[in-house]
């Protein structure tokens, strides 16, 4: 009986629950929750990186479609007469093209009116064209989306995404003030499908990666589970054996034991030698950590001589032209980073007119700092022989668009002056309208001649405007790192402030008082938040 008890209890310890099933257990939950927790992880990194990507690209398409329209378009709007169709058409067949270009589905503006949102213009697929279903003016929106309507309430730019009758779109809504007054809202329409199937794609990529990582877990887990548990299986198997034969030793199984136990001082052994491992590659870590401190102390070395190279190939000569009187120019540059895209340049052509140019780059650091250079050198090559400010825009585009393998695009402000008379051609290539100061102190806007950004269609066309100076009045250009300028509150300093501060500091004062003025009043705006773009100030004072 006691026989029997003893068997039984010792094939009840067999049937337990051992330490390698535990261990294998424990590794597969561990490696299951890593795998979910790394594919989740995986999966919300690329969302968020397709999302951006898409919400940069109609960030993008709906600023060029605001450049697109005439200024004075919506203005006009006042019913369904108000706008010819011939001109609603010829509007629409530009935005087509713009919409087919970018791989966009539409792009179009809305304008409320009481409770009711119309469409004042769009563009139109291929197969709408074709089948003459292509939404026309004054179209009512019965379908609208409520974040359109927030949207005209409050001003804010926001992301939607919907299903109409036209479709399922992800779609931005960006507010803009005419002239007058009235507010508009620029649109762009990517398709959900394709949304959907880059995401589809990155949820399938993500499950896979996972995948991958639990199954190669799971086998180096379960070998180095065997090896761990291998002697103490060992070890389990010789116990029982000697208490089944009532304490009888057995020779090998004795050596067996005695290996072991030698294998267990010498994994005490690789213990330390895993320490002396991890002590060489501590070493080997901070030898390398000392040479990227000091690549990288080289790097921004560099750097900041790429920014002394950068600034120098701009004119910081002040007063710029001390043997004449008739002129007075000062300029601003004050990179984000060690170097940046925006620029400013100006030069005698001859001896009675002068050429000045501002712009600014997309994009930070050293790819926009290249175009930068590229693009004042093309300006200033350019203006030499250009005979409007129109056709140089056209030059430098060209010479832009054919080199612009990084996809840049710049926007600028270029004119030519008259110092005989005071007379100012320019054109705009999509950039912030200058400030025009009266010596006697009254501040106002240029009109925005037509012209979309540099770098983007080697076929843009672009307008010429002109306006008279004045002896003692002023032209200040600026980019929008003055106007966007960003507080530690989030507010920016707005344009608003910009003529504000020159009607209060402005009258009267030099280009260099006004370039020193408007740049100090910006820096108290600011305080100690950090500089998120770059800043470019040039003040053109005709002096007669």
């Amino acid at each position: 009986m006691q026989a029997a008890s003893h068997i039984t209890s010792a094939e009840r310890r067999r049937r337990r629950f051992g330490l390698r099933p535990q261990l294998l257990l424990l590794l597969f939950v561990l490696n299951l929750v890593a795998a979910v927790a790394y594919s989740a992880m995986l999966y919300t990194i690329d969302r968020r990186e397709i999302i951006a990507g898409i919400d940069d690209k109609l960030r993008t398409a709906a600023h060029a479609v605001h450049e697109i329209l005439p200024e004075d378009y919506h203005p006009r709007v006042h019913g369904p007469t108000s706008i010819p169709p011939a001109e609603f058409d010829r509007l629409q067949q530009t935005l087509s093209r713009f919409a087919d270009r970018s791989g966009l589905v539409y792009v179009y503006t809305y304008m409320r009116f009481g409770r009711s949102i119309y469409t004042v213009s769009t563009s139109a697929t291929p197969h709408e064209v074709e089948t003459g279903t292509q939404v026309r003016y004054w179209t009512r929106y019965d379908t609208a989306p409520a974040k359109l309507y927030r949207s005209f309430a409050d001003g804010l730019v926001r992301f939607d995404e919907y299903e109409d009758s036209f479709g399922r779109f992800r779609s931005i809504y960006m507010p803009i003030k005419a002239y007058d007054g009235r507010s508009y809202v620029v649109g762009a329409d990517v398709e959900l499908a394709s949304l959907d199937r880059r995401l589809n794609d990155a949820l399938n990529k993500s499950v896979m990666v996972g995948l991958a990582m639990f199954v190669l877990a799971m086998i180096v887990g379960s070998l180095l589970i065997n090896r761990i548990v291998g002697p103490l299986v060992r070890l389990t198997s010789y116990t029982r054996n000697i208490e089944e034969r009532s304490f009888q030793s057995n020779e090998e199984e004795l050596q067996a034991m005695q290996a072991i136990s030698g294998a267990r001082a010498d994994e005490v052994g690789s213990l330390a030698e895993a320490m002396s491992g991890m002590i060489v590659r501590l070493q080997r870590y901070l030898i390398e950590m000392e040479a990227a401190t000091a690549a990288r102390e080289r790097v921004e070395g560099e750097l900041s001589a790429a920014r002394d190279i950068q600034i120098g190939m701009l004119p910081r000569q002040f007063p710029a032209f001390p043997g004449r009187g008739d002129i007075d120019v000062h300029a601003l540059l004050d990179p984000a980073k060690e170097v940046g895209g925006d620029l400013y340049n100006y030069a005698m052509i001859d001896e009675h007119r002068l050429f000045f140019v501002i712009g600014d780059v997309s994009g930070k650091g050293v790819p926009a700092a290249l175009f930068m250079a590229m693009t004042s050198t093309l300006f200033k090559a350019a203006s030499i022989t250009s005979t409007s400010a129109a056709g140089l825009m056209a030059r430098v585009n060209a010479e832009l668009v054919r080199d612009n393998v990084a996809n840049l695009f710049v926007t600028a402000f270029a004119g030519i002056i008259d110092l005989r008379d005071g007379h100012v051609e320019y054109s705009d290539a999509g950039h912030e309208a200058p400030f025009l100061v009266r010596a006697d102190g009254s501040v106002s806007r240029l009109p925005k001649p037509e012209g979309m950004a540099l770098g983007v269609f080697d076929d843009a066309e672009f307008e010429t405007a002109t306006v008279r100076l004045e002896p003692g009045d002023s032209l200040v250009l600026f980019t929008d790192g003055v106007s966007e300028a960003t507080a530690a509150d989030e507010e920016l300093f707005t344009v608003d402030r910009i003529a504000e501060t020159l009607t209060a500091q402005a009258r009267g004062r030099s280009a260099e008082a006004i370039t020193a003025g408007l740049s100090e009043r910006v820096n108290l705006f600011v305080g100690s938040a950090p500089q998120f773009d770059d800043i470019a100030i040039l003040v053109v004072q005709y002096r007669g």
